[in-house]
């Protein structure tokens, strides 16, 4: 069985009589699960042996078909998580933390219209406070590669986290280093430096989201733990 069917299986076994009736409107629980999962697919990022998926999704109704849906949209969110969550292993995809769905309203959609969004939301730690979910450097091709564990290796060695093809860098030529609530990034002892917005760096330079860091020619674009786009 497919994970759509099988989506449409559980809410139908779930909500009984009221189905039909949460969905007089052309917006279609099977619909609106295809646009969550193409949302999954388009902002996954590439990290070292993994790639990561969102696990923050939002689904926007018109008022009309919020009022419509009622609390039903609560059976709604869980079975999307339920149909994320497959639809991440039958991927591969590694997920941060159990996906969440919100439903919510725009008052400038239509009846029978609804769009969705997909991002790395923050998480919280036993003692509830926030904890970084993935950063990234955009590669000059526009890939985005995940920055994971403590220490990301950068150079042109085989055995670099991240292996650049440019003769201008070292062969570990720089480390990106977690800190408790970002990252940062260090020269290492590298033939032609390590640039931060244009500025050599002497010691290990802390990173804000957007910064330009220059690895021989290759300029990689930091993005801060939960950025989007």
């Amino acid at each position: 069985m497919s994970l759509l069917s099988d989506l449409e299986d559980r809410l139908a076994g779930a909500v009984e009589g009221l189905f039909a009736g949460a969905f007089r409107s052309p917006v279609q629980p099977a619909e609106v699960a295809k646009a969550l999962g193409k949302a999954m697919d388009d902002g996954r990022r590439v990290g070292v042996g993994k790639v990561y998926a969102p696990t923050a999704f939002e689904v926007a109704l018109s008022p009309e078909d919020a009022e419509r849906m009622g609390e039903f949209a609560r059976v709604l969110e869980g079975e999307l998580v339920t149909y994320l969550l497959g639809a991440s292993r039958q991927h591969g995809y590694t997920l941060a933390s159990r996906p969440t769905v919100t439903v919510t309203v725009d008052e400038e959609l239509h009846l029978g219209r609804f769009r969705v969004a997909a991002g790395f939301a923050a998480e919280t730690d036993g003692d509830g406070r926030t904890v970084p979910t993935i950063a990234t450097v955009t590669l000059p091709d526009g890939h985005d590669v995940a920055l994971h564990g403590s220490r990301v290796l950068v150079g042109r060695l085989a055995s670099c986290d991240i292996r650049l093809e440019d003769a201008n860098i070292s062969r570990t030529h720089a480390a990106f280093i977690a800190e408790d609530d970002g990252w940062s990034v260090e020269d290492l002892g590298s033939t032609n430096g390590t640039l931060v917005n244009g500025r050599t760096i002497e010691v290990r330079q802390r990173l804000a989201d957007g910064d330009a860091v220059l690895i021989g020619l290759t300029k990689l674009v930091y993005r801060g733990p939960g950025a989007r786009g």
